[in-house]
């Protein structure tokens, strides 16, 4: 996002070299820390398979498999943690941590006293909350009857640093605020009794450390602690671990991943293991395309199954024989399904099939198999190809050219008081205000969603698979500097990010572009920062446009060469350059001949609208810098420009002291419109993948939901001193330099 208000834009070079400099030498020199990623790529009989904590990263989608949900009230103590340990390797630091646990992971300890925090939640809510560390515990009982099972303990997120324990024992450690991790809870669960989970949750505070992601003072709310949802998972202890669906226009590619599992519930000898048998040596997979039928009774059902109309009429099915391994073994296999004539997901006419995967025992065929073991798992997907025509350079959809109107979302609700002061906010949503968030992007006219800028909130996704949104998320390398880039890197730390998105996020036809930074800086450590960053991509995806979104005073940025398109932030009139109806266009073309064969993309466009005078200029700057943009629209044979992202849909919860709410969005607090978002009306038209031409909607077969330039060299010092001192600057130097932004006379909260 933006870093500061526009400042003076003519003087002289001298600021620049001077507080780049002085900053520069304010960089923390200690070294990184030794805490290793936990997702790992292993070779088992010539697959590559992502492990992580001992198991194979699986699913995430809602599965129709035993499950105890462990959201709500968990016994929570904020207190200091000692950062060191935090972040130094589990062999070196695991003791000290348990010590200064003081008996905190253990299960009789008298967690009484504590108070009770909502699951998934936040430590720290807005407006005056404090990053830091905190315990939390929670007890549950697992019933008798997950004997002799595979059970899993999943966590959607936790912001930064996790470490696990259940029932006394360490499980293992998780890095990363945004992304969902498992541990095999079988060895530690207690069936029949109470069982204690308890959680020592980090969040590093931002600004102290160069080594994390995101490191330094952010441009939104650093909810802390437990974010996402606990739950635990039953299967089979022979199962389908993961099925990812790769598309073409005429077939479908699943790669199943299945697992024998190692443990099982019920083996520490709490109760007799009943026969839940494991299956060992031959046993078939069957593949089964449904159609989808989205509807109001459904859309927030996270469960496939209740998308399918009609069970008895499979569009392709395959059934395959397979080896399976003994215990503890993992085994991969593809199945190639022909599926011609398929609608293609488009944000116009977002069309979706439901996956079904049976793993059986035994051989073919399946006309008898009552009795025989078995586990399923499902998924949605949708058929569509996104690529690059580099002689446009258009963005394509199933081959067509596209052009995408955008807002940017934030994972959070926001509460606000009667004279419109933020109250508090939380990153836990519930799924009918997402829809009412989504509901608000169709009326303006929305196609693209930009997910903040960190992986997109689960149900999020799920609806915009299904309302018909592309989504732009990325990892939050957030104004990166070469020493983040060279120390996360170097950790591992964004790679296990995006892969840990990307193997979520894989079945998701919604999601068109993986982001790897934002507004960052360094030239060759940012080039090459990029190219290792898009090979792991490939190498997980590789059915998703790579990109960054780069500074838009600089829009012959060098260091797109690595990646699909080029997205950029424009505020030109807003935090340099004179006038949008001016400036845009110029780096535009600017743009396009420094990125050759590139597509381009505008990510960021945008105002505060503090005061009611600043709504009208806020309708400016959206009028004229949209207006620059659509004329260059790539869904055009002379366009090259693929989409223009409003920042952003919504006000959204800042961290930058003084300001508390940032005032962007199109829509007020109250719901209404500002003037910014009445223009976005008119101005957004047809969704991406409907074209101009089309003026009639398709006739489809089965029901569906309707889609729903010059920069002063002042301000060229500004920004680099926020993109390089923020690792060390204090909260003073931080409401130093926010007096530079003018705008705001007082600091105030809204």
């Amino acid at each position: 996002m933006r870093p500061m208000r526009r400042a003076n834009p003519r003087s002289g070079l001298a600021p620049v070299i001077a507080i780049g400099l002085v900053l520069a030498a304010c960089l923390p020199q200690s070294v990184a820390g030794t805490l290793a990623p936990t997702l790992t790529l292993e070779d088992h009989a010539g697959a590559s398979i992502a492990m992580q904590n001992g198991i194979p990263v699986p699913t995430f989608d809602w599965q129709p498999r035993p499950r105890i949900d462990l959201d709500g009230a968990w016994r929570v103590e904020r207190t200091d943690l000692d950062q060191r340990l935090t972040m130094q390797a589990r062999d070196a630091s695991l003791a000290a941590i348990e010590a200064e646990a003081g008996e905190r992971h253990l299960p009789d300890f008298d967690d009484a006293a504590w108070e009770t925090l909502a699951v998934p939640g936040t430590t720290n809510p807005p407006p005056d909350g404090v990053e830091g560390g905190a315990w939390y515990r929670r007890t549950f009982d697992v019933p008798d009857s997950w004997a002799g099972r595979a059970v899993t303990l999943r966590f959607a997120s936790a912001n930064y640093v996790a470490d696990v324990w259940l029932n006394g024992r360490w499980l293992g450690y998780h890095e990363g605020g945004t992304t969902p991790f498992a541990f095999d809870a079988g060895p530690a669960l207690e069936l029949g009794a109470e069982n204690v989970l308890a959680v020592r949750v980090h969040t590093i505070p931002l600004g102290t450390r160069s080594d994390v992601v995101p490191w330094g003072l952010i441009d939104w709310w650093n909810y802390g602690g437990l974010t996402g949802s606990v739950w635990l998972e039953a299967s089979a202890p022979s199962h389908v671990v993961r099925a990812d669906v790769v598309t073409h226009l005429d077939a479908v590619d699943v790669t199943v991943l299945m697992a024998n599992a190692p443990h099982v519930a019920g083996s520490r000898g709490d109760v007799g293991v009943p026969e839940v048998v494991p299956m060992d040596g031959t046993a078939t997979l069957r593949a089964t395309i449904l159609a989808a039928s989205v509807d109001d009774e459904n859309l927030l059902d996270p469960d496939p199954r209740t998308l399918v109309a009609d069970f008895g009429e499979p569009l392709a099915e395959i059934a395959q024989q397979v080896d399976f391994p003994g215990r503890g073994g993992l085994a991969e296999a593809t199945l190639s399904l022909q599926f011609g004539q398929a609608d293609a997901w488009t944000p116009a006419v977002p069309s979706l099939y439901v996956l079904r995967l049976q793993l059986i025992a035994g051989d073919p065929p399946l006309d008898a198999r009552e009795g025989r073991d078995r586990d399923e798992l499902w998924t949605t997907f949708g058929i569509r190809h996104v690529g690059v025509d580099p002689t446009g350079p258009h963005v394509l959809l199933n081959g067509e050219p596209v052009f995408f109107r955008g807002v940017g979302v934030h994972p959070e609700t926001l509460e606000f008081g009667p004279d419109g002061e933020l109250v508090t906010g939380t990153p836990a949503q519930e799924p009918e205000e997402i829809l009412a968030k989504l509901r608000q992007a169709s009326d303006v006219g929305a196609d693209l969603l930009r997910t903040g800028h960190e992986p997109g909130d689960p149900v999020t996704l799920m609806l915009a698979d299904r309302l018909g949104f592309a989504v732009w998320e990325e990892v939050p390398l957030y104004h990166a500097t070469p020493l983040v880039f060279e120390r996360t890197l170097g950790r591992g730390i964004p790679q296990q990010m995006l892969r840990e998105m990307a193997l979520r996020d894989m079945n998701r036809p919604s999601v068109l572009f993986h982001g790897f930074a934002n507004e960052s800086t360094g030239g060759e450590e940012r080039a090459d920062a990029m190219r290792v960053m898009h090979e792991v991509d490939r190498e997980i995806d590789g059915t998703r446009l790579t990109a960054q979104v780069a500074y838009g005073w600089a829009p012959d940025d060098p260091t797109h060469d690595a990646l699909d398109v080029a997205g950029f932030t424009f505020y030109h009139g807003v935090f340099y350059g004179d006038e949008p109806s001016t400036d845009t266009g110029p780096a535009l073309f600017a743009a396009r001949d420094a990125n050759p064969g590139k597509p381009i993309m505008i990510l960021e466009f945008g105002r505060w609208a503090d005061e009611a005078w600043d709504e009208e200029r806020q309708r400016v700057i959206f009028a004229d810098t949209y207006e620059a943009i659509e004329r260059l629209r790539g869904d055009r044979p002379y366009g090259f420009v693929a989409g223009a992202t409003w920042w952003t849909l919504r006000d959204f919860a800042t961290q930058i002291a003084g300001i508390g709410v940032e005032d962007f969005g199109l829509y007020r607090p109250d719901g209404t419109l500002r003037p910014a978002g009445e223009v976005a009306v008119d101005a957004f038209s047809a969704p991406a993948g409907r074209g101009d031409a089309l003026a009639l909607e398709p006739d489809l077969d089965r029901a569906r939901v309707a889609p729903v330039a010059t920069v002063g060299e002042w301000t060229l010092a500004l920004y680099l001193a926020y993109a390089v001192g923020f690792t060390v600057v204090t909260l003073g130097t931080a409401v130093l330099v926010l007096a530079w932004r003018g705008g705001r006379a007082v600091p105030r909260t809204r």
